[in-house]
């Protein structure tokens, strides 16, 4: 799968997302006389939410990487975070709301509109931030969270304003509801995937094999390569490719590439246990071959 590819498929999956949640969130408010109040109503709204969108999130890596077993650990652990990043993006933009109900932008009535929008918005984007969190989360690295704390934010408000302004615009209407939650997966989505190549320092190629032409972003700075499905780069069909072959990391500016043990490492057709990477070197581990650079 190339990188252009990948994001495509991670803008589809956010619609997909938007697509699920939505009989939900119609079953959740057809019922909404039955709950005790509205805050409680409000909790699981934004719960189902979060579940839907933090499972999605949670299994993107799985999927673009052709790992079964990361996507499913992936789904379940995006779904339980997405549940708590549910309740708590609520209770935020409850406490906004009630800031802006009280009179701030009492003064002035077309304000006042467009300060509710925002203010409910915000709940929804703040879930969307902490949703695309997810990842960072999941794999313990500071720079994955960079990429969901920018798309995150940056996707997370506009898609919950969007959202927002839907349900505001065609009150009761469950295709302006359905509209909003595919646009607001749409754009979370895309901004995950806009920053996440600006995050990058760089990529690989997979040159020959089952795997061949499959790019991987290098956003960790520090990723394990094998044939272990928990590897980060998972090569899986090659001959003489161990559990754990190799490492790439940043070290101080520069790509570096360190085989784990004796495992075989080529650069260019030379061997080495640990080498400084140029674009458009090409590195064997075992039988794959793969090629560094800045793919678009």
């Amino acid at each position: 799968m190339s990188l252009m590819m990948k994001r495509l498929v991670m803008m589809l999956l956010g619609v997909v997302g938007g697509i699920v949640v939505w009989p939900l969130l119609l079953l959740v408010e057809s019922l909404q006389t039955v709950f005790s109040s509205y805050l409680v109503f409000s909790l699981l709204e934004g719960m189902l939410f979060g579940l839907v969108f933090g499972a999605v999130f949670g299994s993107f890596e799985g999927i673009v990487v052709s790992s079964r077993r990361k996507g499913l650990l992936g789904l379940l652990w995006g779904a339980i975070f997405g549940l708590a990043s549910g309740a708590l993006g609520i209770l935020v933009g409850q406490q906004v709301l009630f800031v802006v109900a009280e009179g701030v932008l009492s003064g002035w009535e077309r304000g006042r509109e467009a300060g509710l929008m925002f203010a409910s918005g915000l709940g929804w984007g703040f879930i969307g931030l902490l949703v695309a969190l997810t990842e960072g989360f999941r794999s313990r690295s500071l720079r994955k969270l960079g990429v969901g704390i920018a798309g995150g934010l940056v996707g997370g408000l506009v898609g919950g304003s969007a959202l927002q302004a839907f349900k505001l615009s065609f009150p009761g209407s469950p295709w302006a509801l359905l509209g909003g939650l595919v646009l607001f997966g749409l754009l979370l989505s895309f901004f995950y995937a806009f920053f996440e190549n600006r995050f990058s320092w760089g990529a690989l190629k997979v040159l020959t094999g089952p795997l061949k032409n499959k790019e991987y972003h290098l956003v960790k700075t520090k990723m394990s390569i094998g044939a272990d499905p928990k590897c980060d780069i998972v090569l899986k069909g090659y001959g003489e490719v161990r559990p754990v072959h190799a490492w790439i990391m940043m070290r101080k500016g520069k790509v570096v590439v360190r085989r784990e043990g004796d495992a075989s490492l080529r650069v260019n057709d030379r061997t080495v246990e640990e080498a400084q990477l140029r674009r458009e070197d090409v590195i064997a581990f075992g039988k794959a071959k793969l090629i560094y650079g800045i793919f678009v």
